[in-house]
């Protein structure tokens, strides 16, 4: 401090009560979006719609899908084989707070026997059994708001549906619906039906038909567009785009020679970063494949040994993306109920024991 800064400080006539300093420190966090932001991203998801009510400026910050980006993943919700129940698995280990939303799927109507089928940027697609007339009935909900919508009648024969929505492109979902028509020599053809949110009118028929060899029921949302790979490649990989309505092949990644049933893949999506990975149950060494944007090709982003982490028998559950790479990680069951996280970068193992179970 020179010698100006002190003479200034002597010309005040009274020290500031704590109150004004409370409240002047008050104002300069609300006053920084960047410390705000981070400040408000550590309140549960309750708490964090709430605070939109606050004012204007935090609704703004909020609402912006931006502020979406910035928020990592906490927790996976997962459906176990052969059991009627869900459970959430937080990927902190020291995580001590519950799911972000504790009542299940209690909300919707026919709860029982509920199935979640997809979950794509905060919302879920779900099915249920219509009990008295032994069709399935489909929904898409926001779990934290506890608000749902009852898609139209899906026609026999689909082949698998998928949710699409993106809040930074629209505040609208749309759910894609394959359904196989009459095979002609040979071939099996397919249509891509689309109902959207918007509309919320009945399902429309896009483009012409297609042959295609994928599996319909593995599907992954990334860079606009509904994805599915082949299992074999001698076959071809494709991608349907909403907006223009096209459907384009694209690279099939490394597959794996042998039995397909001694196989564990997983292909999926995490902070705007497309992945496979092709491994047999009995080795614990593999690659974890991207795709880049341009569709160019899949190359290796990590190499991976997990023999000192886990047995021979286990499963990949997801692949999460953190803000820097250090922060990569994969979840891995080695248990019915054991999950363990691997960090990507560090190679450290940490065991997962909390998680909630829904019947």
């Amino acid at each position: 401090m020179d010698e100006s800064e002190i003479c200034y400080s002597n010309t005040k006539t009274m020290e500031p009560s704590v109150d004004v300093i409370a409240e002047t420190s008050a104002h300069v966090v609300a006053s920084i979006d960047d410390l705000l932001i981070n400040i408000i991203l550590r309140l549960p998801i309750k708490s964090l719609l709430r605070s939109k009510l606050v004012c204007k400026h935090w609704n703004s910050l909020i609402s912006n899908p931006g502020f979406l980006e910035s928020n990592s993943a906490v927790g996976l919700f997962f459906q176990f084989c052969d059991a009627p129940w869900h459970a959430y698995i937080p990927f902190s280990v020291d995580e001590s707070r519950g799911p972000p939303f504790v009542d299940g799927l209690d909300f919707i109507e026919n709860p029982s026997d509920m199935r979640i089928l997809q979950s794509c940027n905060g919302l879920l697609l779900c099915c249920s059994d219509w009990a008295f007339n032994c069709r399935v009935k489909y929904y898409v909900c926001n779990p934290t708001t506890k608000q749902y919508s009852t898609l139209p009648v899906v026609l026999k024969k689909q082949c698998g549906l998928s949710l699409l929505f993106d809040p930074s492109r629209s505040p609208y979902d749309k759910v894609v619906c394959v359904r196989e028509l009459r095979s002609c020599r040979n071939e099996h053809r397919f249509q891509i039906e689309i109902y959207s949110s918007e509309t919320q009118s009945t399902w429309r028929i896009m483009g012409e038909s297609l042959a295609a060899t994928v599996k319909f029921k593995c599907r992954v949302y990334w860079n606009g567009a509904i994805h599915w790979i082949s299992s074999s490649v001698t076959e071809e990989s494709i991608y349907f785009n909403p907006d223009d309505q096209t459907v384009k092949v694209m690279p099939t990644p490394p597959i794996l020679d042998g039995d397909v049933s001694t196989r564990n893949s997983y292909f999926g999506e995490s902070c705007g970063h497309l992945h496979y990975i092709d491994v047999y149950k009995m080795t614990t060494e593999f690659n974890v494949y991207e795709m880049r944007r341009d569709y160019s090709e899949w190359f290796v982003k990590y190499r991976v040994d997990v023999s000192y982490a886990v047995s021979n028998l286990f499963s990949i559950s997801t692949l999460v993306r953190g803000k820097k790479d250090e922060d990569s990680f994969l979840v891995l069951q080695i248990r019915p109920k054991k999950f363990v996280r691997y960090n990507l970068v560090y190679k450290i193992k940490s065991t997962i024991v909390k998680f909630r179970l829904w019947d």
